[in-house]
């Protein structure tokens, strides 16, 4: 009775034992029965060759489902804004970043040069936005069971303070880099490379002054309180893994699919030249899964 209970309340336990229970009575009633019928060797690389030739068609489906996001099928991490730190005050004096803090002995390239300010109303600003303030401010009371956040929230709501400025910096992702020369390939709107390049977003925050609405005068927008510190959010872009799962799957499938495939093509083929030559066993008997004379 406790064994049936651990399994009734461990959820990991309960759903490892249903896909054994599963893949035991699917695959295995199937292998039974190639067992009967065409023997040991040849029931295992028939069903072995269906089994990964179903897996092989189901990543191929999975792959073309919109941004890999179907509604079926094995998908990795989404893709998103990761925080790397939370700094206040000088930014480029106190970051552990390296594209923040630039080349050492050279100030020039020290954060804010050769970074890109971003409009207010910027769609990469606007992408990242909610991640920055999601690190600001704490968590809800509603996701109590949500990890600790990696740094600590220096405000209690998004209302405590207003965005003084937002650069961004790389994301360029191109082919190859010939001795400094970029070289970019694009099919229609889909940019062909071979790994992503950092992209980073610094957006900059300041306590917000107390706001007074006058009876009868409209609401005025919150402005910056430029005797506070300024608080900067470094965030990193994950391009997540949507795809690379069923990828892996799949090839793997293919793999396995493909030396099935071969054995069972040479059998065959070893079977026809028996047959041409009349070449038979010493016993008789002729090769396992050929059907026998009554």
């Amino acid at each position: 009775m406790h064994t049936l209970a651990a399994v009734t309340w461990d959820p990991q336990l309960r759903g490892a034992l249903i896909l054994l229970v599963g893949v035991a009575i699917l695959v295995g009633s199937v292998v039974l029965l190639l067992f009967t019928n065409l023997g040991l060797k040849l029931g295992v690389l028939v069903a072995a060759a269906g089994l990964s030739g179903l897996l092989l068609l189901l990543n191929v489906i999975w792959l073309m489902a919109p941004l890999g996001n179907g509604p079926i099928g094995y998908k990795g991490s989404n893709s998103g804004w990761k925080i790397q730190e939370i700094v206040q005050g000088d930014l480029a004096a106190h970051s552990a970043v390296p594209a923040v803090v630039g080349k050492p002995d050279d100030p020039s390239t020290e954060f804010p040069n050769g970074w890109t300010p971003l409009p207010t109303g910027n769609p990469l600003l606007a992408s990242a936005s909610p991640a920055a303030d999601a690190a600001l401010t704490p968590p809800a009371a509603s996701a109590a069971a949500a990890p600790a956040p990696r740094f600590p929230p220096p405000f209690k709501t998004t209302q405590e303070y207003v965005v003084v400025g937002a650069w961004t910096k790389g994301g360029h992702n191109y082919l190859v880099n010939i001795a400094g020369y970029k070289v970019y390939w694009r099919i229609r709107k889909h940019q062909i490379y071979i790994k992503h390049q950092p992209h980073y977003v610094v957006i900059r925050v300041q306590p917000a002054l107390p706001s007074v609405t006058l009876a009868g005068a409209a609401a005025t927008l919150p402005a910056a309180d430029p005797t506070k510190p300024v608080y900067s959010v470094v965030m990193l872009r994950d391009v997540g893994s949507l795809r690379l799962p069923p990828f892996l799957l799949g090839f793997g499938a293919l793999i396995i699919f493909g030396i099935t495939v071969e054995k069972l093509h040479s059998r065959d083929k070893e079977i026809a030249r028996r047959r041409a030559s009349g070449e038979d066993a010493p016993t008789g008997a002729r090769p396992a899964g050929e059907l026998q004379p009554a």
